[in-house]
C-alpha cells in the first residue's frame, strides 16, 4: 500500500538556526540557500538568508541577505547568469535575462559570495522532458466533486536524470482555494494553500499514480501536473517528510560552505485542468 504525504512545494521557513536542540549548543551564524531551477524557464527564485539564534524569534525577513553575489553557471554548456536581488522580497535573487533559459539534461552550478566573506556552492542536473499520456479526468472539463467516486488515475512517459516524480495539485483561481467544510484540514482561520505536492512514495521508475478525490478537494479551476525532480530535492523531501511529527535532525544538504539545497525540476507536458463544482 502506498503512503500519502501532503507537502507544501516551497520550503523556506524550515531553517531556523540549528539542526539539533541541545542545552550546550552554541549558536553559530550560517548561510542558508534554498532554490529550484526549472527546465524551460529562467532562474526565478534563489533565497538566501542567515540562520537565527534558536533562542530568539525568527523572521526570515530580518535575516535576509540582500548584498550577495549570486551566479548560476553551466557545467556542461556555455551559460553564465548573475542574479539580481529582489527588493520586494528580501533574500530572493532572480534572473532578469529572458534569454538565459534553463535546459533539460544539463548541469548547473550555483555560486554565492556574501559581503562578510562567506562562499557557498552547489550543483544540480536538470531532469529530462517527459509527457502525461493518460488521465481519468478530461482536460478543460467541469467535474462535480464526488468523494465516493473511483480514484483518479494518471500516467506519464519516463523522464531521465531524475530522483523521483512529484505529482502536484494547484488551485488556479485568484482567490484562496475553498475546500469542503468537512475536511479536517480546512479551518476558517487558516485557509488551505494554493499548491500542494503529493509525496506518494513513488519509486524512481514508477510512471503512474492514483489520487483519491480527497486530494482534488478544491472548488473552482484546479490543475494537475507532474514534475520530475532531481536527487537533491528528492533527498531533501524524503528527509523532511520522515521528520514530520518529530525533531528534524542531521539533514544532509547539497550546499558546500553552508546549509540548504539547490535542486532542479522539469514539468511534464500535458497538464490537466478541470473546473470542480460542489
Amino acid at each position: 500500500m502506498k503512503s500519502l504525504f501532503i507537502f507544501p512545494f516551497v520550503i523556506f521557513s524550515l531553517f531556523v538556526g540549528c539542526e539539533e536542540s541541545n542545552s550546550s549548543y552554541t549558536y553559530e551564524k550560517q548561510v542558508v540557500v534554498t532554490g529550484l531551477i526549472e527546465a524551460g524557464h529562467i532562474v526565478d527564485s534563489i533565497r538566501i538568508v542567515y540562520t537565527g539564534d534558536p533562542a530568539k524569534f525568527y523572521d526570515p525577513k530580518d535575516y535576509a541577505i540582500s548584498n550577495a553575489m549570486v551566479i548560476v553557471t553551466g557545467i556542461d554548456i556555455p551559460f553564465v547568469d548573475t542574479l539580481i536581488h529582489d527588493p520586494l522580497m528580501p533574500g530572493r535573487y532572480r534572473s532578469l535575462n529572458t534569454l538565459k533559459i534553463i535546459l533539460p539534461t544539463k548541469s548547473y552550478k550555483l555560486t554565492v559570495k556574501t559581503a562578510d566573506g562567506k562562499s557557498l556552492s552547489a550543483e544540480t542536473t536538470v531532469p529530462d522532458t517527459f509527457r502525461i499520456t493518460y488521465s481519468s479526468l478530461q482536460n478543460n472539463s467541469v467535474v462535480r466533486y464526488n468523494p465516493l467516486a473511483a480514484v483518479n488515475k494518471f500516467e506519464w512517459t519516463p523522464s531521465n536524470l531524475h530522483g523521483t516524480y512529484l505529482p502536484t495539485i494547484s488551485s488556479m483561481d485568484s482567490n484562496a482555494a475553498r475546500i469542503p467544510r468537512s475536511f479536517i484540514r480546512d479551518t476558517i482561520s487558516g485557509p488551505p494553500p494554493d499548491k500542494i505536492g503529493y509525496r506518494v512514495g513513488l519509486p524512481k521508475d514508477q510512471t503512474t499514480t492514483e489520487l483519491p478525490w480527497i486530494v482534488l478537494g478544491y472548488f473552482g479551476t484546479t490543475r494537475f501536473d507532474v514534475y520530475a525532480i532531481d536527487n537533491n530535492y528528492n533527498n531533501f523531501l524524503n528527509q523532511f517528510v520522515a521528520a514530520q511529527g518529530g525533531e528534524l535532525r542531521e539533514i544532509r544538504y547539497n550546499v558546500q560552505g553552508g546549509l540548504g539545497f539547490f535542486g532542479a525540476r522539469t514539468q511534464a507536458f500535458g497538464g490537466i485542468s478541470v473546473y470542480i463544482i460542489p
